[in-house]
């Protein structure tokens, strides 16, 4: 079990170092445009007027219910 909690730490060490690298290489107009690309997802919000904090306080009530 050991040996596998160190292989999968070592791989994910890995990954991190790749990502790093990656966003380091980013040109400021490749990390505009991606920043850009980056929507919200809308529809989530029963009401596009409020925060969300209402309609999430609603949920977790309904959840709790009887």
């Amino acid at each position: 079990m050991e040996e596998s909690k160190a292989a999968y730490a070592a791989r994910w060490e890995a990954v991190e170092i790749v990502k790093a690298q990656e966003l380091a290489a980013l040109t400021e107009a490749q990390a505009l445009e991606i920043t850009l690309g980056l929507v919200a997802f809308e529809g989530w919000r029963m009401d596009p007027d409020s925060s969300g904090l209402v309609e999430q306080q609603a949920i977790l009530h309904r959840r709790r219910g009887p």
